[in-house]
């Protein structure tokens, strides 16, 4: 299994081949995703302070049929992402790994829209576009 330092240069080099260049320094635009640094972005040992354990998952979109977009963390009993309440129909997630980052997530917000804007963070995304996935499912790529 990958390091998460690892995946995350994997994932840089897969993002500056496709031509889509991170900038090492901090966007100052409002509009602009950042990284939060009130403890909510994904905990690398994959637990939920709020909420315990989570279980591995993948996630898809609305596709026919629906498409493996990303790989991540479900935290089942959690409330609110962001301090913005959940709906009946959706759970919070924890994105670790990205397959598809130009696929639209399917609950975007102001400053995350893409999948590829999503790694490392907690959202919300569709009940029914989450599938847990056995450990070994998981380390597959």
């Amino acid at each position: 299994m990958l390091s998460f330092s690892q995946m995350q240069s994997q994932f840089q080099l897969q993002m500056q081949s496709q031509g889509l260049v991170l900038s090492l320094e901090p966007e100052v635009d409002p509009s602009a995703a950042r990284v939060s640094t009130n403890e909510s972005c994904v905990d690398p040992l994959g637990n939920n302070p709020d909420t315990g354990d989570s279980d591995k998952c993948g996630l898809y979109i609305e596709k026919n049929p629906h498409r493996l977009v990303a790989l991540g963390r479900l935290y089942e009993g959690s409330t609110t992402v962001h301090n913005i309440p959940l709906l009946h129909d959706q759970v919070k997630v924890g994105v670790e790994e990205v397959r598809d980052a130009n696929a639209p997530i399917p609950v975007p917000t102001e400053e995350v829209k893409l999948v590829g804007q999503t790694l490392n963070t907690f959202l919300a995304w569709a009940t029914h576009l989450v599938n847990r996935l056995s450990e070994q499912v998981f380390q597959c790529h």
